[in-house]
């Protein structure tokens, strides 16, 4: 079995490949791919990367998208979920202070909070501030299957796994819970990396404080372009507290 990490930008990602690196050593690695133009997923080249890496116990990925690849055995997915909004957040903050030539981190330097928001929303081909998440879980199913909310919905459903960002602890021993057959091995370990935050208010007051730095009118444009990903954090979240 390959545990397939789906490193989704500034859900706990880092802290989720330091506690797979700490666990499977030299088994683990990392690696991106291009979203070839005209295709709805990269999995092929995906599939293709691993088959000639048949060592690898837990592989972590970026850029890599579903459906999960077919290597010809069993692929575990591990992804979690974060509040789109605190997400946006968290990102600003971090490319603000990360050393490295990308747009986002050229932009969040060169903005405030609400100018960072607005360019991203003025953009129209750049998902950071629009639903992110639903759109990673939608590539599961071919885009004639549905609305891309509908598509992710039903990915949630079947994953084996989704974890919170805002209850990472309890969620990386439910995971360790969920590999004890394969992995019995496992141990959640809680390595917090890449926290902009040493100890985080509760999600409420964040957001309070969110709204107040945009103003009610951003805000709200910014809440409007995600709500697909508020239902998603809703469902995964009510999953977790039933368990």
């Amino acid at each position: 079995m390959l545990v397939f990490h789906y490193h989704l930008f500034k859900n706990a990602g880092t802290s989720v490949d330091e506690m797979l690196k700490i666990n499977f050593g030299d088994k683990w690695e990392q690696g991106e791919f291009r979203h070839p133009a005209g295709k709805h997923s990269n999995t092929d080249e995906v599939a293709a990367f691993l088959r000639l890496r048949p060592h690898l116990r837990a592989f972590s990925s970026h850029t890599a998208l579903l459906p999960l690849p077919e290597i010809g055995r069993l692929v575990f997915p591990i992804f979690f979920i974060r509040h789109p909004i605190d997400r946006i957040n968290s990102a600003y903050s971090f490319e603000r202070r990360q050393i490295a030539d990308t747009h986002g981190a050229r932009l969040a330097k060169e903005q405030d909070f609400p100018g960072y928001v607005r360019r991203l929303l003025e953009s129209p081909g750049n998902g950071q501030a629009r639903n992110f998440q639903t759109s990673r879980l939608a590539r599961n199913e071919p885009p004639e299957n549905g609305t891309e909310l509908e598509r992710a919905m039903r990915t949630l459903d079947q994953l084996p796994f989704v974890g919170l960002v805002e209850e990472y602890d309890r969620s990386t021993l439910r995971l360790q819970e969920c590999l004890a057959d394969s992995c019995p091995e496992f141990r959640a370990l809680v390595v917090h990396r890449n926290k902009t935050q040493e100890a985080p208010e509760p999600l409420e007051q964040r957001l309070a404080k969110i709204e107040k730095e945009l103003g009610i009118e951003l805000y709200s444009e910014l809440l409007a372009a995600n709500l697909a990903d508020i239902a998603i954090y809703e469902k995964s979240k009510a999953r977790h507290d039933a368990r």
